[in-house]
């Protein structure tokens, strides 16, 4: 892809979010290094707005996606296979809320399991999800997984436990399914 891409890339995040050439090594392989792919680009994205900008632009470029999250699946399924921009979902890292009444917690996808777990416990509640990998898997990789992890018998997978979602479609649309008790 050419450096208009790259640059409409760049336009929609900013330089330092969009690493290129020497900046890809971490992202181009699994944490096991058994798996190795080539990105075109990462794309870090901050919010879900832009996550949607970056996506409306790989799609009106016929560029490839892989989303990446903390990168510790044990498929490969977050390595890019030959030129696609990875979607780092790293800086979408915002613990929204956490409500202790409706024993509910709304975060973004880069937050990690650990994080996330350290946030329900300060206010009385217990994460029903937890992996090995809990200091770097990330929520969105938790959900796009169904994982259950170590307390999956008491607690179910991750769908069970889930009361809302706001995703971005291939298209670049924001669908929300999120509302409270």
């Amino acid at each position: 892809m050419g450096a208009a891409f790259l640059q409409a890339l760049r336009a929609c995040l900013g330089d330092p979010n969009v690493l290129v050439d020497g900046d890809l090594d971490a992202f181009e392989v699994d944490w096991r290094k058994r798996y190795r792919g080539r990105a075109l680009a990462v794309a870090r994205p901050s919010c879900t707005a832009e996550v949607a900008a970056v996506v409306r632009l790989c799609a009106s470029h016929g560029v490839p996606i892989v989303p990446q999250g903390g990168n510790t699946g044990l498929v490969g399924a977050s390595v890019p296979a030959d030129g696609e921009v990875v979607l780092s979902l790293r800086r979408l890292n915002t613990i929204d809320s956490v409500d202790p009444v409706g024993r509910t917690l709304g975060a973004q996808a880069g937050v990690t399991v650990a994080d996330a777990q350290r946030a329900a416990a300060h206010d009385g509640l217990m994460l029903g999800i937890d992996l090995a990998a809990r200091e770097s898997a990330t929520l969105g990789g938790v959900v796009a997984t169904n994982a259950g992890g170590l307390r999956v018998v008491r607690h179910g997978t991750t769908r069970a436990q889930m009361l809302g979602v706001e995703a971005v479609l291939a298209d670049g649309s924001v669908l929300r399914r999120w509302t409270g008790l």
